[in-house]
């Protein structure tokens, strides 16, 4: 184990903040999320979308340590990052599994959320219903 030096150290004032969120602290875990997500706000406003992108896969795996304690809040945020990163890649286009993936999973998210009475997971399933092929909604019936 390294006790000489923290790994991290490049991160600066993000370093504290990691190591907390690696022993589990879910509001460490949150912050990591929320830090990423305005990186990806701030570089979209400026059309730099290879830096929103690269932010968004922060999001994603901040808001995969959160979701893991269960809140439905987290969730939420998780299936943003992913929605985010499905339009990103494109979905609903055959050369698009990557985006495809990623989409199905935040839908099947919604669905369970939905399903438990989560009204903004609810609204959220209905609007990509609206938007997207059913192909999406049979592969988060799969991975469900």
């Amino acid at each position: 184990m390294i006790t000489s030096f923290d790994p991290n150290d490049a991160m600066g004032d993000l370093s504290p903040l990691i190591r907390d969120a690696a022993s589990g602290d879910m509001n460490a875990q949150r912050q990591g999320c929320f830090l990423a997500w305005q990186g990806m706000k701030e570089a979209v406003g400026r059309g730099s979308f290879a830096i929103a992108h690269g932010c968004a896969i922060e999001m994603m795996f901040w808001a995969r340590l959160a979701a893991s304690h269960g809140e439905d809040q987290d969730v939420l945020t998780l299936a943003s990052a992913l929605s985010y990163l499905a339009e990103y890649w494109g979905y609903d286009q055959l050369g698009a599994v990557y985006g495809n993936d990623l989409l199905a999973e935040a839908t099947a998210l919604l669905d369970r959320l939905a399903s438990d009475g989560n009204e903004a997971a609810a609204n959220g399933l209905n609007l990509l219903a609206q938007a997207v092929a059913p192909h999406i909604f049979q592969k988060a019936k799969e991975i469900a």
